[in-house]
């Protein structure tokens, strides 16, 4: 079920309110570090609680979101971030003022049968939208709570408490205010679809076929995204949810179901370093996860799956039908999806020649081929040698039988001529 995030800040809190949220932070922080060195230690989760709530004084809520929100962190982490503990041995900033951005975050899940979330609760008070906090005690402050209008006006209805939604409250660094995002799973409703967009993600540029349930050519294209290789990290994340929104612009369109492959650059390793450097700056898994949860909200279906064999079958099939590989990849990728059967009928077929000619077929797992290096969809690729068919022995070369009646990669090429016309488009983000 994919989460929702909606951004907020609060917004113009008195100073009493200030001062609580200042210490309810400290006693929070205060429980999450000591509950990270109990668990480093293998203390029990159920006396771990038992102690922050009696060494704290937050109440069991709190304890355990505070428990749930270090119980996977990694060895040796630095609460507050390198960065701050750095600047306070350059003697940048006072002691106190690193205490204070060491406990700069509340994190509260919610509950559904405690109408959205007990201890941070999004309220609607005297025509305002505010924050209630519960300070301990017994004792609630209510800031006003800001969200931004075009948030406010899609997505109110999931604050009403009729959904659990989870808050985090963060400082900001500079001590000029605290950011909040509330967190909430929904269950969109996914419209069905019997197109496919096939990507072919590469370094620089997405490459994209649609195809519709008779194997017909709706669209093929390229979404160019050259600049997320030369952009910083703060911008990066900004330019992938820009290029989400292109997929789903073009997936809605076609009313088609968007299929992206499940690709492990972390094994790929070659001898080109060049290879290596553009296959590392492909971001696919941060794209992946963006796609996974953005499309569903806008109604688009979305799958991941393997794309083994695609990039091989793209390299033969591009020659015959005047397209780039990565193009004629996603094409086949599209046919992999709609028609296993005829897809594990040409992969059948060629791979006894690809065998042959002592190239490692391994993407089965996902990962990218020994074939990367030299040549492949990812990286700048060859343009393979053509299986078209030899008119004095009537025989596809590969092993495709050109027979009347039969079905091979240039029979697939040629039912998809006639519809390339005016089909290509290149889209840039």
């Amino acid at each position: 079920m994919p989460e929702l995030t909606i951004p907020a800040h609060l917004h113009q809190s008195t100073p009493r309110q200030a001062e609580k949220l200042r210490e309810l932070m400290s006693r929070f922080g205060r429980a999450r570090r000591r509950a990270y060195n109990l668990l480093r230690k293998g203390v029990n989760k159920s006396e771990i609680e038992r102690s922050l709530q009696e060494e704290t004084g937050l109440n069991a809520r709190y304890v355990k979101d505070a428990l749930n929100s270090v119980k996977d962190l990694p060895p040796n982490v630095t609460f507050g971030g390198k960065y701050n503990q750095e600047l306070r041995m350059r003697h940048k900033i006072s002691k106190d003022e690193y205490k204070t951005r060491r406990n700069s975050i509340i994190i509260s899940r919610g509950e559904k049968y405690h109408k959205g979330n007990l201890n941070l609760r999004v309220i609607h008070e005297d025509d305002q939208l505010k924050l209630r906090i519960n300070v301990g005690n017994r004792e609630w402050i209510y800031p006003r709570l800001y969200i931004p209008r075009k948030y406010l006006d899609k997505y109110s209805h999931l604050l009403d408490g009729s959904k659990p939604y989870q808050v985090i409250i963060k400082r900001r660094d500079n001590d000029s205010g605290y950011d909040v995002k509330v967190a909430v799973r929904v269950n969109p409703e996914v419209r069905e679809s019997r197109r496919v967009m096939a990507l072919d993600v590469n370094s620089g540029h997405i490459d994209y076929a649609v195809l519709n349930e008779n194997l017909e050519l709706i669209q093929v294209g390229k979404i160019e995204c050259q600049a997320l290789l030369h952009a910083s990290r703060y911008k990066r994340e900004n330019l992938l949810h820009q290029l989400v929104d292109k997929i789903a612009g073009i997936a809605k369109h076609f009313n088609a179901k968007v299929v992206v492959g499940k690709l492990n650059t972390g094994k790929f390793s070659s001898w080109n370093s060049r290879a290596n450097r553009r296959v590392k700056q492909m971001l696919q898994y941060k794209l992946r996860q963006i796609l996974g949860y953005k499309l569903p909200l806008q109604g688009v279906p979305v799958e991941e799956r393997s794309e083994a064999w695609t990039t091989k079958l793209g390299q033969e099939l591009a020659p015959l039908i005047g397209l780039d590989v990565h193009k004629a990849s996603s094409i086949m990728f599209a046919l992999k999806i709609i028609n296993y059967e005829k897809f594990e009928e040409l992969r059948s077929s060629f791979k006894g020649e690809e065998l042959h000619r002592g190239v490692r077929a391994d993407e089965d797992d996902g990962s990218p081929s020994a074939r990367l290096s030299v040549g492949s969809g990812l990286t700048a690729p060859r343009q393979a040698q053509s299986l078209a068919c030899n008119e004095v022995t009537t025989q596809c070369d590969g092993g495709y039988p050109a027979t009347p009646g039969s079905w091979g990669l240039s029979q697939f090429a040629e039912s998809l001529k006639p519809n390339l016309v005016r089909k290509t488009v290149k889209v840039k983000i």
